[in-house]
């Protein structure tokens, strides 16, 4: 499903607002990028960790196959989401990730998508991934899709004396970013918890509205494959 087939889909379905719209436009090429790196199985039990626009997609194509883990439906409304109503027909674990534990958990994953949420998290990212190997089955894929914190545009503002990082909000549900993370450090943090790297993309896939970002993603090529500004991986468990 391309990014221009994902927006479609959403704006036909649902009377969204102008925050759901704009996260809808600089998301759905990331979406996109995912959905192409699950592989073409119905069967696949599936994971989908933070509820959002991506969880109906994942619906419509897994239907009871998938499982959800992250806030409830009260929390998650917003930008990233565009109706309760995947909480209907979708379990949900409501669960804290920086307080997760995942060694008592009876279900097993083929694949689990954790995008756009470690960096939202303060607790060690080597946690997470013990919690993620723990639940997948043998040779299960963990599909991790992040921000870089190398990205060009960050270094950019760096030089000009500008933090590309926002101050933590006050709201815990949705406090941003406490940490990013770079390629090489991601790469480094799944190898040492037994996973192996199967795909690694880097892309200006944020497609924000303004000039400036057009301008990164017109001349992407150019940019260096380790300071594009999104990360996904494909990690296989050992």
């Amino acid at each position: 499903m391309k990014a221009q087939e994902i927006k479609s889909y959403f704006n036909k379905k649902y009377n969204l607002n102008e925050e759901q719209k704009l996260y809808l436009e600089i998301h759905a090429k990331r979406f996109e990028t995912i959905l192409a790196l699950i592989p073409p199985k119905k069967d696949l039990k599936i994971l989908d960790i933070g509820p959002s626009y991506l969880s109906e997609l994942l619906f419509d194509q897994f239907g009871e196959q998938l499982n959800l883990i992250g806030f409830d439906s009260k929390n998650s409304l917003g930008g990233h989401l565009a109706s309760d109503t995947i909480f209907k027909k979708v379990q949900i674990q409501v669960q804290d990730l920086n307080f997760w534990d995942s060694k008592n958990s009876t279900t097993l994953y083929d694949v689990i998508i954790c995008a756009e949420v470690m960096e939202h998290l303060y607790t060690s990212p080597h946690k997470l991934f013990q919690n993620l190997n723990q639940i997948l089955n043998k040779e299960g894929l963990l599909i991790m899709q992040t921000p870089n914190a190398a990205a060009l545009r960050k270094r950019l503002r760096l030089l000009f004396g500008k933090n590309p990082y926002e101050i933590p909000r006050e709201n815990l549900q949705n406090p941003g970013h406490f940490r990013e993370f770079t390629l090489a450090e991601l790469k480094q943090i799944g190898t040492q918890q037994n996973f192996s790297i199967e795909k690694v993309i880097t892309d200006e896939y944020f497609e924000y509205p303004s000039h400036l970002s057009k301008t990164y993603r017109r001349f992407k090529k150019l940019i260096p494959f380790n300071w594009r500004s999104g990360i996904s991986i494909v990690f296989k468990k050992r």
